[in-house]
């Protein structure tokens, strides 16, 4: 780009409307923002300074420039007004307005003190240098011979007609390009920090962080070795933050300075141009490497400055980086501040004056103060780390300053002040001794003592071939008196229990059964047989008679043996026998009794036996010493369970899925037990809601029907011995799940494993002594359990694979997945198993399976490639997962529909689940119309075949319960769970409802 030197143009020039410069178009839709410079002169008078200001400023009239609109025209145009005159207030102060810019005057002890602030479309960092300079030369009285300046003015016409006359066409192809990476929708940084207060300010949010001199001198060495500045090096940390908290490329833009490409660099005026990088970074790669591939990408960027970089309505890069920083001050002359700020986010620059080198954060927008001081803590403590150690993958370098870094690591390896451990065995037997004849477990009418609990474990335990030598003994039972005692007595020997579902398929329990090594199999009622493996045998528990047994001391194990084992989907789509340890068994009861079980609360067991839930349920309220509610409805007949809550005159506390209350609250259901309003009937003090993602809508609900009860959000993985943090929500406060608990200890981390401060979104990380022992006869690659490295320090750890943040106060947020794994009704699912169920047919030759929220409940649905027919693939699911991970339906295509980048496309295979096989509802008869409506309002995805399995259609065992509870409510009360859950379509249902009427 070639502008001519010519003259300065005469004054009545000067007055004509000129048309905007391509740099100042540019900015046209980044909104009114002005730059504001403060400055103290202290060898100089305010009426010398005055008149040396007024001298400058006549010679750069785009200074005293204003936007002009004139109607007709569609090019935004520009005039001067000339330098205008400058007035003294009562105080003294000296004022000039004159287009956009303003200028202020003050006395003080030691000189004036200069404000100047203007329109950045009439200025930028440079000429505010270029200003300063020329007026220092005027009150030194250098005016004498000065060549007259080119005008800005005048490079504005001739930059315009380079435009019409087709010369900048390169730049507009090159810049056409950049803007198209801008306007595509990725990660925003309110997305990658939300935890963090963004409320804005009147003016311009401000933070600094001060560079010590021995990082100085690093820097200035891994420029000058790198052949590059020192902003360069500043921006390359700053773009490697960004990267790292997951934002695209084009989200950091660049403040360039064009003068140096057009030859002027003494031209006052808006020479500086916000331009999209999009620079390419190669996490794995060096700093180093990285500053000298860049090179090339840097020249053709300066290459293309004066182009269409934006169009007025073009989306903006959320920061942008200025590699000025502050204007160069006069000799003598002293900078108080400058404001320089970007629209919609945040300006980053490295700041030096003098010997002091500062990194900045100047927001706007989004970009509040928790946010601004957030950015600034990353991206100095990840420049730190980069001239410390310039020869290392960017990916690994820390993201928080070594001092940050350090009270983390301390935080993390601190141990809690928390109540001492109490041993489940040492509590249990103590209380057995004691108190025998008090209650210790109750169904219905039947109530067990301690001394009755006591004994029928002491009868197990004789019944068990194992003796402390970390034998595994399953226990394939629903909740009854004999499951307890046989968790009881698998503790008392030594041993480690795993609990087992008889409503599991077969070739699941053997599949646990083997990679547990598991020694005996005790089963309780209506077990079914299961093939077992070599070595293993069944003891029916109905089979051990009780012979008056005396429970005494329990066999002595290491705190570090395996109390129990439970399974859990590993991030490789196998299941995965997760080893809890004694003493995190233990850890995990104290904390549960004392923080969770009120002494004067009931707790009904809602869970099932193969989640960790249920561990509070029972041996959490023996723990404290109280007595286990075991329902006597099924826990999936929700009308039952409701009625047996009723009937309870004590305060309960509920543990368990969200999904699960809201569907025992759910009016629809409540009407067949109670005509009144349901809750009225309940008194529920405490929820203690956990497994899945819990609502506000859910809370509001609470909260309308039980105004005085605790809700509380409990979070743990499995591996993290059910709960890692539990908060107690408020009314209004939003939905978080507390603070660590029993022990625990939370960290954030970024993809690459290195700790982020509060309010970034990561990966959760959790360590403290709930941390289980890990996988049983089975390796994650990679593992999930980790040292976290931080300052220096070593501690084991578990990823999570969960996304969250801390917020200000501390407070846990979960915000979804980072890998495949979802949350359906309690479940932990990882959608690579069932893609694996899915490929065990010969005739599958892919799979994917995709989480479906567009109907009234999110279900599962499958697709797969090959010759296989649908419903035999859907046959063969059942028969290897349980039914919460059958999917709702199996699609085969010829070939998966792949987005641009190659990538399947997951919405388009939503989209291949037609309505084509719906029902008509005239084919019904006058039962199969009712159950299917009803069918239709609770699952949705249109009208169901009489054929059609509820469960295959995406229902789910809840759903199923309240289909039965609204049935029941219109007058079919014979209508039984257990009989419609055996095969749920509307044809069985409606034969059902028939049979009964006839009876």
């Amino acid at each position: 780009m070639t502008i001519t030197e010519t003259s300065a143009p005469a004054v009545a020039e000067e007055q004509d409307v000129i048309e905007l410069s391509p740099f100042q178009r540019s900015s046209l839709g980044a909104g009114d923002r002005r730059m504001t410079l403060r400055v103290r002169v202290p060898a100089a008078s305010a009426t010398g300074l005055r008149d040396a200001l007024t001298s400058a400023v006549a010679a750069a009239p785009v200074l005293t420039s204003d936007r002009v609109r004139m109607a007709g025209l569609r090019v935004p145009r520009q005039r001067s007004a000339g330098v205008g005159s400058w007035h003294t207030s009562e105080a003294g102060t000296l004022h000039m307005a004159a287009g956009t810019m303003n200028m202020m005057i003050e006395s003080s002890w030691d000189g004036p003190v200069l404000t100047v602030s203007c329109d950045t479309l009439f200025a930028d960092t440079a000429s505010l240098t270029l200003l300063l300079a020329e007026t220092s030369r005027y009150l030194v009285g250098a005016n004498a011979g000065l060549e007259p300046q080119l005008d800005f003015l005048t490079v504005a016409r001739q930059h315009c007609a380079m435009v019409r006359d087709g010369e900048l066409q390169e730049e507009e192809i090159f810049w056409a390009g950049r803007r198209q990476l801008v306007g595509s929708r990725e990660v925003t940084l309110a997305d990658a920090v939300p935890g963090v207060d963004a409320r804005l300010e009147d003016g311009p949010v401000s933070v600094t962080r001060t560079v010590s001199q021995d990082h100085v001198k690093r820097l200035l060495a891994v420029a000058g070795d790198a052949g590059c500045t020192v902003e360069e090096v500043a921006y390359l940390a700053l773009d490697t933050v960004v990267r790292r908290l997951g934002l695209a490329p084009h989200a950091l833009g660049l403040r360039c300075d064009a003068r140096e490409l057009m030859g002027l660099p003494n031209l006052i005026g808006p020479l500086t141009q916000t331009v999209p990088a999009g620079w390419r970074l190669d996490l794995s790669g060096s700093a180093m490497t990285a500053l000298l591939d860049r090179r090339k990408e840097r020249e053709n960027t300066a290459d293309m400055l004066g182009g269409p970089a934006f169009l007025a309505d073009s989306p903006r890069p959320a920061l942008v980086f200025d590699r000025a920083g502050v204007p160069e001050m006069p000799a003598g002359w002293y900078l108080d501040s400058w404001s320089y700020p970007a629209d919609g986010g945040a300006a980053l620059s490295l700041r030096i004056s003098g010997a002091t080198w500062q990194l900045h954060v100047e927001g706007l927008g989004e970009i509040g103060p928790g946010r601004a001081q957030v950015l600034l803590s990353l991206w100095s403590g990840l420049l730190e780390d980069l001239v410390n150690r310039p020869d290392e993958p960017l990916g690994s370098l820390r993201l928080l300053p070594p001092g940050e870094a350090e009270s983390v690591a301390r935080e993390l390896a601190s141990r809690s002040r928390t109540p001492a451990i109490r041993r489940m065995t040492e509590t249990l037997l103590e209380r057995i001794r004691s108190t025998p004849t008090a209650p210790a477990c109750r169904q219905a009418e039947r109530i067990w003592t301690y001394g009755q609990l006591g004994a029928r474990a002491a009868s197990l335990c004789a019944a068990l071939p194992v003796a402390g030598d970390g034998s595994v003994v399953a226990i394939l039972a629903e909740h009854e008196f004999d499951m307890l005692a046989a968790e009881i007595a698998a503790l008392w020997r030594g041993a480690a229990f795993l609990p087992l579902s008889p409503q599991e398929p077969a070739a699941r329990l053997t599949d646990a059964l083997e990679k547990a090594e598991a020694a005996v199999v005790l089963t309780g009622v209506g077990a079914p047989s299961v093939p077992l493996p070599p070595g293993c045998r069944t003891i029916a528990m109905a089979d051990v008679a009780d012979d008056d047994s005396v429970l005494g001391e329990p066999v002595v194990v290491d705190d570090a043996s395996p109390a129990y084992l439970l399974r859990t989907s590993g991030s490789t789509g196998v299941p995965k026998l997760v080893a809890v340890s004694r003493h995190s068994l233990d850890n995990y009861l104290t904390w549960a009794s004392d923080a969770l079980l009120e002494d004067c609360a009931q707790v009904p067991v809602l869970s099932s036996p193969i989640f960790d839930a249920s561990l509070k349920q029972t041996l959490g309220v023996l723990h404290r010493g109280g007595c286990v509610w075991l329902l006597a409805a099924d826990r999936l007949d929700l009308s039952a369970v409701r009625a047996e809550l009723a009937a309870e005159d004590r305060p309960i506390t509920v543990n368990c899925v969200p999904s699960y209350i809201s569907a025992l609250l759910d009016d629809r259901g409540a009407a067949s037990s109670a005509p009144e309003d349901a809750a009225a009937t309940l008194h529920i003090s405490r929820f203690l809601l956990g497994g899945e993602a819990l609502d506000e809508k859910l809370t509001r609900r609470i909260w309308q029907q039980f105004p005085e009860a605790d809700i509380w959000n409990l979070y743990g993985p499995t591996e993290t011995t059910a709960t890692a943090t539990a908060g107690r929500l408020e009314p209004g406060a939003g939905i978080h799940v507390g603070r660590p608990v029993a022990g625990a200890r939370v960290a954030i981390v970024d993809a690459s494993g290195e700790v982020v401060p509060p309010g970034v979104l990561g990966e959760v990380v959790i360590t403290g002594p709930g941390l289980a022992n890990g996988y049983l006869n089975g390796h994650e690659e990679p593992s999930p359990f980790v040292q976290l490295s931080v300052s220096e320090r070593e501690l084991p750890a578990y990823r999570t694979g969960d996304l969250g943040h801390l917020d200000e106060a501390g407070m846990l947020h979960i915000a979804g997945r980072r890998d495949s794994q979802v949350k359906l009704n309690g479940w932990r699912i990882d959608l690579r198993e069932i893609e694996r169920a899915a490929q065990r047919s010969d005739e599958v030759r892919d799979a994917v399976v995709v989480l479906d929220r567009t109907g009234t409940e999110p279900s599962l649905r499958a697709f797969v490639t090959g010759t296989a027919e649908a419903n035999a693939v859907l046959a063969e699911m059942r028969d290897i997962l349980p039914a919460p991970m059958v999917p709702a339906s199996v699609t085969v295509l010829s070939r998966f529909p792949t987005t641009v980048t190659g990538k399947v496309d997951r919405r388009a295979l939503l989209d291949a689940v037609t309505a084509g096989t719906e029902a008509s509802p005239n084919d019904y008869d006058p039962e199969e119309l009712l159950v299917a409506t009803t069918w239709r309002e609770l699952v949705g995805h249109g009208w169901p075949r009489p054929d059609d399995e509820f469960f295959a259609a995406g229902g789910h065992s809840l759903l199923l319960a309240r289909l039965v509870n609204v049935l029941r409510a219109q007058g079919h009360e014979h209508l039984s769970l257990r009989q419609v859950v055996r095969r749920p379509t509307v044809a069985s249902v409606a034969a059902l409802i028939r049979a009964g009427r006839i009876a």
